[in-house]
């Protein structure tokens, strides 16, 4: 009696042990806790990138500016800018977006992250990340009110032999233009003091001191 006893429950608990086992063992089982891994996986990847996103568009990265205009002058369209300091420059994101798409037709949501770099005369789009100008608009020049014999003595000198005929866009010099321009370009603008004319022709670059009638530089942009 006693040993009919003992072989029930053996019986009873091989079978509880042998479905305990198996449930565990079985493929599917496995498989789900792998995918559930993958999963887990997945979703942290996902939030590190939206993290990186995010702390991409809060903290802009910092840009050198000799490096920047370097890029920009190198495109054969930015030749005849070659030492001339832009006015401004403008990142083009979300807070101004809608501004400056009032101002400019056919500014979209792809320009975001591009720069606008401003001149005297013209508006470049410059995407610096993939090193491209994505277009350009030229802006109306004013007449600068020059000395009445300003342009007959500017052309006396040999300098300006085949640049005669050709309207100049520049202006005077002050001391915060021609600071930045001293940093950017240190050897065109070594001699160049506040009060000077920068005038840019079409293939040249002149610096011109009126009151002394000198040419100071003279540099070929093409």
């Amino acid at each position: 009696m006693v040993r009919g006893d003992s072989v029930k429950q053996s019986s009873y608990d091989a079978s509880y042990s042998h479905h305990d086992t198996h449930i565990y063992e079985k493929p599917f089982f496995q498989y789900f806790i792998i995918l559930s891994i993958i999963a887990t996986l997945a979703i942290s990847i996902f939030a590190l990138a939206n993290v990186y996103q995010i702390k991409k568009a809060v903290v802009p990265r910092t840009i050198n500016a000799n490096d920047f205009l370097k890029k920009l002058m190198s495109h054969a369209e930015m030749k005849g800018y070659v030492g001339v300091a832009p006015l401004n420059v403008i990142q083009i994101n979300n807070n101004n977006f809608a501004n400056l798409q009032a101002q400019i037709r056919d500014l979209d949501a792809s320009f975001i992250g591009n720069f606008l770099v401003q001149y005297t005369d013209k508006v470049v789009v410059y995407d610096y990340d993939n090193d491209k100008i994505r277009g350009t608009l030229n802006l109306q020049q004013p007449q600068a009110q020059l000395p009445a014999d300003f342009l007959t003595k500017l052309n006396k000198h040999a300098e300006m032999a085949g640049l005669q005929n050709q309207q100049p866009v520049g202006g005077q010099l002050d001391a915060a233009s021609l600071a930045t321009l001293k940093q950017q370009f240190p050897d065109v603008y070594a001699n160049a003091k506040v009060g000077d004319f920068l005038l840019r022709y079409q293939t040249k670059l002149i610096i011109y001191d009126y009151n002394a009638d000198k040419i100071v530089n003279a540099v070929n942009l093409a």
